[in-house]
């Protein structure tokens, strides 16, 4: 990122490959239509395949994928996610579902 705006205008970007290890993601969004937040979390694995780009990145293998990119695309979710290098999607769903009531949608589950 320094390349393209700056080493002054990057602190704390993050550099690197990460690591070969399993991990959930999570995506939340606003429905402004109908006033509530959604959600999706899914689990998989990062993966040692090669990749030459910049910043924070990483392949990962994800079950049933074409299946979870249709369902993304149709309910209009971005593509950024947070994500936990653990396997913690069952803990995610609980505390946003059962404890904040929010519309979540755990992928493969």
């Amino acid at each position: 990122m320094a390349e393209f705006d700056g080493e002054e205008n990057t602190f704390g970007a993050i550099q690197g490959k990460i690591k070969t290890k399993p991990c959930t993601m999570l995506r939340i969004e606003t429905d402004d239509i109908f006033g509530e937040i959604k959600a999706v979390v899914v689990e998989g694995k990062f993966t040692d395949d090669p990749l030459d780009t910049y910043g924070g990145y990483g392949v990962v293998e994800i079950s049933n994928l074409q299946e979870l990119l249709k369902k993304l695309c149709r309910s209009g979710f971005a593509h950024h996610v947070a994500v936990s290098l653990n396997e913690v999607g069952d803990i995610v769903y609980e505390a946003l579902f059962n404890y904040l009531g929010w519309n979540i949608d755990f992928f493969d589950k």
